[in-house]
This record gives structure tokens, sequence and C-alpha cells, in this order.
């Protein structure tokens, strides 16, 4: 009973330390290592106690709990990562703030969701952490490219760079939603293939068009979104015509609302 007021007390510690953190780093924007490792010690920190317990006996015949923290810790892990950097790129002083507060209270839903799904998992939903994971995976990915296409605009750096680590970030990604999905790596690997592809296209046509960098990272989010869910369902066997028209119709919906009002440059 007190280890599990231990982990609850985690589940709200770790999002009030990074607020307090990261308030203290608008005041001191040159410790923006210090602030990035401790930022990942206290978040790694707080997955590990979360997904750690003592197995057992008849738990200790597969070895899920010894690969559970890394793969839990992908979603998290990338999100903390996004929201960091994209803070580099703000200048609005209230635009931090607000992004300070609700990344951090996504990072306690994500928390509050492993604490159900490890210590109340008699009235845990088995499609909770799989929804959160894809929703909170699409966001990661649309703070990351949008960082990426600043930098290769005022950083200069080179394409191959940013697509080499848009590609690293599509497969952890894309691997995390079909594993918490039950799908193993053998039967989703073609498909993780043709979803890094796709990315890479988008990521490289969007390049030579003149919208904001927002715009360009919301066209291939979107894209990204629509191409793992539908390859998820389908290895699923819950893909059916209406999903596809539903995804398409959605996906294609936001595309047009995104470039149509648009500031072109």
């Amino acid at each position: 009973m007190i280890n599990l007021i231990y982990k609850k007390a985690v589940v709200w510690l770790c999002p009030i330390a990074l607020i307090i953190l990261w308030e203290e780093w608008l005041n001191f924007p040159r410790a923006v290592l210090e602030v990035g490792l401790c930022s990942f010690l206290i978040l790694g920190g707080a997955v590990w106690y979360l997904t750690w317990r003592p197995v057992a006996v008849r738990e200790l015949q597969t070895n899920w709990h010894r690969q559970e923290f890394w793969r839990f810790a992908i979603t998290p892990g990338f999100f903390l990562l996004s929201v960091y950097l994209f803070l580099l790129i703000i200048e609005n002083r209230a635009a931090e703030h607000f992004l300070i507060l609700g990344a951090n209270l996504i990072l306690w839903l994500i928390l509050q969701n492993l604490f159900d799904r490890f210590y109340r998992s008699n009235n845990y939903p088995a499609s909770s952490f799989e929804t959160i994971s894809g929703n909170v995976n699409s966001l990661s990915l649309f703070f990351l490219v949008t960082v990426w296409y600043s930098f290769s605009t005022f950083l200069d750096l080179p394409v191959w760079q940013l697509a080499l680590m848009l590609v690293l970030t599509v497969v952890f990604l894309t691997y995390q939603i079909m594993w918490i999905s039950g799908l193993t790596f053998k039967a989703s690997w073609f498909y993780l293939v043709i979803i890094v592809l796709i990315a890479v296209e988008f990521f490289w046509v969007m390049l030579f068009l003149p919208n904001t960098f927002y715009v360009k990272a919301m066209a291939l989010t979107v894209a990204y979104y629509l191409a793992s869910n539908l390859s998820r369902n389908h290895l699923l066997g819950l893909l059916t015509p209406k999903m596809v028209w539903r995804y398409l119709a959605v996906g294609g919906g936001v595309l047009v609302v995104v470039l149509v009002t648009a500031q072109w440059l």
C-alpha cells in the first residue's frame, strides 16, 4: 500500500518538477544542456519507477518485465525531447508558458495511464495507452519536424542529416505504436519501412514549398498519422472500407484547411 502511495506521488511530482525546471529555464536560457539532462533524468526515473515492480514467479517465464521500461519510455521520452527543442524556437513568452503547462499536463496523463495499467489493471481499458501513444507520438512528430525545418533554414543543416533524424524518429514511434497494439516486429517491419519512406518523401517535398514551418510540419504529421493508423488497423484485421474513408476524409480535410488558411511567404 505504501509503495502504491509513493508511485502515485511520482505521477504528480514529475510534471510539477518539470514545470518548475522549465519555468526557471526561461530566466536562464543559457542552461540548455543542464536543463535537458535534468529533464530526462526526472522523466526517465519516473517511468522506470512506475514500470518496475516485483515479478511474480509465474511471470518469470517471459521477458516482458525486462523490456517494458524501454518500450513504454519511447512515447514520453520523444514527447519530452520534442517539447524541449520546440521551446528553443518559440519567441513569445506567453506561448512558452502555455506550452510548458500543456506539455506537462500531457506527461501527467501518460504517467497516470502507466500507473493505472500496472496497478489498477482491473479497471484499465485495454486500448487506453495505445490511444494515448498514437496521439502523443503524432504531436511529438509535429514538434520535431517543425524544429528540423527551422534548423534547415536558420542553421543551414544538410537535408540528409535532417532526413536521418526523421527516419530514426519515425522508426521508434511506429515501432512503439505497433508493439503496444500487440504486433510483433516480424509482422510489422514491412509496413514500418513503407511509413518511413512516405515520411521522408513528404519531408523532402515540403522543403520546396513556400509554407511556414508549422504548415509543413502539420502536413507531414497528417500523412504519418494516416499511414501509421491505416497500417496498424490493417495488421490487426480491423480495417474496413468505411474506416479507410473516414481516415482519408479527416486527414484530407485537415490538410485542405491547413494549406488554404496558411500564410504563404
